[in-house]
């Protein structure tokens, strides 16, 4: 299990987080161990936790529609997940699936709430270490999806995918 100090120094959803804003967020997480094999996560179930790995590692699924699951990407130790369902609470776009024996320590997010509300520097710097973590996923990912669609050769596909980050970016209302 990883030491206070190690979150603070390599974890980056703790970076410039100080030794006693530390305490005042892991004093209401939980600890949980799980099993190889274990699901974790289940994509449409609902839960508000943002999780981090202490060691071992998982896998994130995302369901097909011809009913199997693709693995997305494999998490390891210091690495989040849950944080889309954390921040805006709806279903899990993806399950997480133990790869190997995992610790994990949670944040409950009506625990992690009342500390925004009552202006946490902390849980503040969280929420700002989590945006950066997500746009930087967001950047892969558009970078991966222009590939993708450069490799199609289509002119359709890729005039599909201009509309879809268009609208990505100026129509759709969060």
């Amino acid at each position: 299990m990883l030491s206070t100090e190690q979150l603070i120094n390599d974890c980056v959803l703790f970076q410039s987080v100080t030794p006693d804003e530390m305490e005042e967020l892991l004093s209401t997480s939980e600890s949980e161990e799980f099993s190889e094999g274990t699901r974790i996560l289940d994509e449409g179930n609902s839960t508000r936790y943002l999780w981090i790995i202490q060691s071992g590692s998982c896998e994130v699924r995302k369901k097909l529609s011809n009913g199997n699951e693709q693995a997305l990407v494999e998490l390891g130790p210091l690495s989040i997940f849950g944080e889309m369902s954390f921040f805006k609470p709806a279903p899990h776009s993806a399950s997480v699936v133990a790869l190997t024996d995992v610790e994990t320590v949670r944040i409950p997010g009506r625990d992690f709430d009342q500390m925004l509300k009552n202006g946490a520097q902390g849980a503040q710097k969280v929420v700002f270490n989590t945006v950066r973590i997500m746009s930087d996923r967001l950047r892969m990912m558009d970078e991966w999806t222009a590939d993708m669609v450069e490799s199609c050769g289509s002119r359709s596909k890729n005039a599909e995918w201009h509309d879809f980050r268009s609208k990505l970016y100026s129509e759709w209302q969060f």
